[in-house]
């Protein structure tokens, strides 16, 4: 028998045990395959589970991953009865602000599951979106707004009422031309009308 140590998280264990089980070989393939990126990152993330005392056996270490693989292969988490969007970079950041957190001797360790990871994630997502939001309604602050206003029976904007009081430009033709701004193709029937107008026919 040889013994291994892990030399993110320090847990000791035989080499036969990694592979005593299909069914954790299989599910730490899939994890590999999902968070190659981010493997490091994890070990050191699940040693913060370790007590000064004693080390993580392989068997609570594969629990651990294998609690977060759904999350982590789908990129979103749920957390306070909401899904959150939880990209591979989210969960590199979190861990990392963990970790960093951790060095300055401000976490409270060992963790007891994987609680403040989520909190941390769904955090970050939050303030993305709001973010997001608040970007939105500043767009929508900054556009031109359209007002229309009524000229002889036609809703106008203003710009083509302007036309119509100032340069005694027909209503009709002045809302056929805005429609023509607004959305194209033009119909052939309007481009019909239009030329009437322009031609002074009923």
């Amino acid at each position: 028998m040889t013994d291994i140590t892990c030399p993110a998280c320090g847990a000791i264990f035989d080499i036969v045990v990694a592979f005593q089980s299909e069914e954790d070989r299989a599910a730490f393939d899939r994890l590999a395959a999902s968070v190659t990126p981010l493997k490091a990152r994890l070990m050191h993330y699940i040693a913060l589970h370790r007590t000064a005392k004693h080390q993580l056996k392989l068997r609570k270490q594969a629990a651990l991953l294998l609690q977060l693989l759904p999350d982590l292969e789908r990129q979103a988490i749920t957390w306070k009865g909401r899904d959150w969007p939880a990209p591979l970079t989210a969960w590199t950041q979190a861990i990392d602000q963990m970790l960093e957190r951790r060095d300055a001797s401000t976490l409270e360790l060992p963790l007891k599951g994987h609680g403040y990871l989520y909190a941390v994630l769904a955090g970050m997502a939050d303030k993305h979106e709001a973010a997001q939001e608040s970007k939105r309604e500043e767009d929508a602050r900054l556009r031109p707004r359209r007002d229309t206003v009524q000229v002889r029976g036609q809703a106008l904007e203003i710009g083509a009422a302007l036309d119509v009081v100032y340069g005694g430009k027909d209503p009709a033709l002045a809302a056929i031309e805005q429609r023509e701004l607004n959305a194209a193709p033009i119909p052939a029937d309007l481009r019909a009308r239009m030329r009437q107008i322009k031609r002074g026919q009923p």
